[in-house]
């Protein structure tokens, strides 16, 4: 357990004051310097990124077995980036590398995974999280994806939940972290979390930013069965029906040349016995002529060269055989010798033509026959005079030799033709069947397309210099199983969003909004009653590290201070602390290998308590649940930094009544650790809002609108949040921020018609020197709910049908007396009509705008009273009946 005394470390008195030190490969400085050695250079694409996956492999393994290694890792693809070795690397295809081409064992692959992700615990640990009971891995490629329009929540539960994905190994295909679009950039905490940790290449090197999920030949290519063959190997060695090989062709630098299919095998076989009919009649009749020229008794050396010339001038086509041919495998025969053999006459070429032909192709043994024939009118057969002797042994000596000869020279040619590189030149010069592969950015429908009655295809990646490269192969037979590949989903729970295809099935779901999912196996969902979906992700990783995390304490420290708590077992926190200390006590006391890394577990943590803060406003919509994990978050936070068991927050002397989460809010707000945290964002986002705002106003690229989702098939509603310092500048440009919000709302519209209820919510947060002085802040100003319809009948029937469920809300009909609706535009009558026969009665106002085919309404009330869109306006949308 010597790792797990590594400790976080600490800089500064509060938790804001720590920042992550970079942590790199104590070996990436001499692995650098290889790279831009020449020996290295001259590498082709493959063996650059094979040699490149190599050096990261074997410097993940010379580090400490308790390690979080992803930094590092990012940090190694920036500098292959940056040196432009590669054309394109990610962590993608170092995985798909460790799968298909590293040759580790499924144990030895998982323990590298945890050293990446800074977690080992048993697999079934994380069965906690996914459906993995009795060591199941899903086939293809696994998808942890965010919603669309991704928020902080959304974008830090996903990437948990891939980072969780990938040390597990839920599939045998890789696994990809999506974020639709990219990260949320006009939220501050992006930078702080991801870049100022992991380095600003993160999303480049990690996040997928598909608008929708879909497999790609790589998620669907393996290695089974797969053989890379040179031209010069026999297919007569590979029984591809019963050992079920896919063969690819490859030349000397691994370059893509074709595949050999089993169907290959017959067509080609087919071609080679009808030539080697002819050359076996070749040789038996050579036979019979050589008997009967030697039994004649007149017989010289002069009769010699018109025996040859007679016998070898014998065109292909006068062959006996030929007569039982049909017209087809004539037809093959041809155009093997045109093609193949590069004999221009083809069938009416002799067989001395043939023997010149072979001799091109390398082939002497029938040259070197035709020579031993020639030969024989000098020979000890013959006197000086020419006749032939009696002399028997000599004579079938020779006879020997020339029949051992021929049977050598065929038995060359048939060895020539059985080699797969004559077979592929028999099969695509001859047959006209072209070298079938897909590209690696191929998707389904197109594999589907090609693949078209072939029992595998080749996944091929374009070689730097030239060519193609097979990464491996897509076998027809798993191309059509129901399900292709698994997806988890974090901070929402259905199909629609993502655009999800049947043959991607979701195993995994943490959400806390309304959910609608239907699988064909049993999830783990957790829809919980949570504002935060990171509230149910950290109670899940609490669960798992409690297990087997030492907590950045060695276990002398551990016993050292259960010594000093057991003193004193009077408060509450001294028995949870206790508590605490046993069960790290208990792990490290089972001496395994398992391990949660201190570095590891305090960015998990600090990842989920920003993620918190962001969806509930800095604290201020939230239930005793949340509460509850906020301050467990923080206390873990500072034990962590301090490598011993702490609490900093207590709520113990509150009483859980109903004034009890506002007061533990308050509390936790007010402490300097947290003030330390929240301070630094808080600040930043004000500087944002009056950014965004100016930028918008001068039709600038901005993110002020950029929180907007489309909500039930028909609905589309966004929220900008701003601090009371905001307020003055916003009223200032309200008109031409309206504008540009009217015509994102119309050309939504116009490429979608469906959607025909636009809202935005605009809504005051405290600052984060209100919440630290513990000030309610009451506002002079009103927050405003933007409506805006087209003009028809749909239109109008679901803006009444929220107005209705939306007048129910408590929290809006305490604000009744206090609320206001002004309506702009030529339909403000129409707009008015629709408040009064579906809206509670409130004063209301009409106002002309310059764009006169433009109206909406504007609905005003108190400020800070309704800011949680997911609690205030979604349970009241309509939704689109098709």
């Amino acid at each position: 357990m010597e790792a797990a005394k590594k400790k976080v470390g600490c800089k500064g008195k509060y938790l804001g004051d720590y920042e992550i030190p970079p942590l790199l490969f104590s070996g990436l400085k001499e692995a650098l310097k290889e790279f831009q050695e020449k020996a290295f250079l001259d590498l082709g694409e493959r063996e650059r990124n094979n040699r490149i996956n190599e050096v990261l492999l074997s410097l993940i393994c010379q580090e400490s077995s308790c390690s979080f290694l992803l930094i590092a890792i990012i940090h190694f693809i920036d500098e292959v980036k940056r040196a432009n070795l590669l054309e394109h690397y990610s962590i993608s295809h170092f995985e798909l590398w460790l799968n298909q081409f590293s040759g580790l064992s499924s144990d030895e692959n998982y323990r590298i995974r945890a050293k990446i992700v800074g977690k080992h615990v048993p697999r079934a640990a994380y069965q906690t999280l996914f459906p993995i009971g009795r060591d199941k891995i899903y086939p293809g490629s696994h998808f942890v994806t965010a919603h669309s329009s991704p928020d902080v929540d959304t974008t830090i539960a996903s990437f948990w939940g891939w980072v969780d994905a990938f040390g597990a190994r839920v599939s045998e295909g890789m696994h990809i972290w999506n974020v639709p679009g990219g990260p949320p950039s006009s939220q501050m905490e992006i930078p702080l979390l991801f870049h100022s940790i992991f380095g600003s290449g993160i999303f480049d090197h990690i996040a997928k930013t598909r608008s929708f999920l879909s497999l790609s030949s790589l998620d669907l290519m393996n290695q089974k069965g797969m053989l890379r063959k040179k031209t010069e190997d026999s297919f007569l060695s590979i029984d591809q029906e019963r050992d079920q090989k896919a063969v690819v062709l490859v030349d000397d630098a691994g370059r893509f040349i074709g595949d050999w299919l089993p169907v290959d095998v017959e067509e080609v076989r087919l071609v080679v016995n009808l030539l080697s009919i002819c050359l076996r009649w070749f040789a038996s009749n050579l036979h019979v002529q050589l008997i009967s020229l030697f039994g004649r008794e007149d017989l010289s050396a002069s009769d010699l060269p018109k025996f040859i010339h007679s016998f070898f001038a014998m065109k292909i086509v006068d062959a006996p055989p030929m007569k039982d041919f049909t017209e087809k495998q004539c037809g093959y025969l041809r155009d093997s010798l045109v093609k193949v053999l590069h004999l221009p006459r083809g069938l009416g070429s002799s067989f001395e033509e043939y023997a010149h032909a072979m001799k091109r192709l390398g082939l002497v043994e029938f040259e070197d026959f035709i020579d031993l024939i020639e030969s024989l009118q000098t020979s000890a057969l013959f006197d000086s005079k020419g006749r032939l002797q009696e002399d028997r042994p000599t004579l079938f000596k020779h006879l020997e030799k020339i029949v051992r000869e021929l049977d050598r020279a065929i038995a060359s040619v048939r060895t020539y033709l059985d080699s797969i590189g004559i077979g592929f030149k028999i099969k695509t010069e001859v047959f006209g069947y072209l070298p079938q592969m897909i590209s690696y950015r191929a998707d389904l429908e197109e594999v589907r397309q090609k693949m078209d009655g072939f029992p595998y295809l080749t996944v091929t990646f374009p070689a730097k210099e030239e060519g193609f490269l097979p990464l491996g192969v897509v076998h027809a037979a798993e191309l059509y199983r129901t399900t292709l590949g698994t997806v988890t989903l974090r901070d929402f729970c259905n199909r629609e969003e993502m655009r999800i295809p049947s043959y991607l099935e979701v195993i995994s779901v943490i959400d806390h909004h309304k959910s609608a999912l239907l699988t064909t196996s049993a999830p783990v969902a957790y829809i919980g009653d949570a504002q935060s979906t990171n509230v149910v992700v950290a109670e899940l990783a609490f669960r798992i590290n409690d297990q087997y995390s030492m907590g950045a304490m060695s276990l002398d420290e551990i016993e050292k201070q259960m010594e000093e708590v057991q003193k004193d077992l009077v408060a509450p926190s001294s028995k949870r602390i206790l508590q605490r200390l046993l069960q790290r006590r208990l792990h490290a006391e089972r001496k395994g290998e398992y391990f949660v890394d201190p570095v590891r577990e305090f960015v998990e943590y600090l990842h989920f308590l920003y993620a918190i803060f962001d969806d509930t406003d800095l604290l201020s919509k939230l239930s005793m649940r949340d509460v509850l994990c906020v301050i467990s978050l923080i206390n873990r936070l500072k034990s962590l930094l301090l490598g011993r068991e702490v609490e900093i927050i207590r709520v113990d002397d509150l009483l859980q009544d109903g004034s009890f989460v506002e007061q533990a809010a308050q509390r936790i707000l007010q402490h300097s650790d947290v003030y330390s945290l929240y301070r630094k964002i808080y600040l930043s986002k004000e500087k944002a809002v009056e950014e965004n705002i100016k930028l918008c106003v001068e039709g600038k690229s901005s993110s002020f609108f950029a929180d907007t989702k489309e909500q039930n098939g028909c609905c589309r509603v966004g929220q900008a949040k701003m601090f009371s310092r905001n307020v003055p500048l916003f009223f200032k440009h309200v008109d031409p921020l309206r504008t540009k919000w009217l015509l994102e709302a119309i050309e939504a519209n116009r490429e979608k018609s469906e959607l025909d209820l636009h809202l935005l919510m605009i809504s005051t947060i405290p600052s984060a020197e209100d919440l630290f002085a513990g000030e309610k802040k009451k506002y002079l100003h009103k927050d405003e709910l933007w409506l805006w319809i087209p003009a028809t009948e749909e239109g109008i029937e679901h803006l009444k049908g929220f107005l209705n469920a939306f007048s129910t809300e408590p929290v809006v009909v305490s604000c009744q007396k206090e609320m206001e609706v002004e309506f702009f535009g030529e339909n403000a009558k129409e707009l008015e009509a629709v408040f009064q026969e579906s809206f509670l009665p409130i004063p209301n106002t009409q106002t002309q705008l310059k764009e006169k085919t433009i109206s909406l309404a504007v609905l005003r009330f108190p400020a800070g009273r309704m800011n949680s869109r997911k609690e205030m306006v979604t349970p009241f949308l309509p939704r689109l009946v098709i």
